[in-house]
């Protein structure tokens, strides 16, 4: 299992559209990913959930892989969320 945190700097925090493109990364991955946010455990494959979080700028979200290509994973999804922009 491999852990990061990142923290989300798009001024409109992980809406609708990003969260359906942090999803659509994510499972295209094997590895089981998990991601706490907002005191939440969420699988990263799951839309409603990562919308129910309610991420916002400058939260701090943790990303669990746990699998066969977890680190690649890993680096993908805290690039991902790094790089965010409207």
């Amino acid at each position: 299992m491999v852990v990061a945190s990142v923290r989300v700097l798009n001024p409109a925090g992980l809406h609708a559209r990003l969260a359906s493109l942090l999803c659509a990364r994510a499972k295209a991955f094997q590895a089981n990913i998990v991601i706490r946010a907002s005191g939440y455990y969420i699988s990263a494959r799951n839309i409603l959930d990562m919308m129910a979080a309610n991420v916002r700028c400058g939260e701090v979200i943790v990303i669990h892989c746990d699998g066969q290509d977890e680190a690649n994973a890993l680096l993908a999804l805290c690039e991902f969320i790094a790089n965010l922009s409207e």
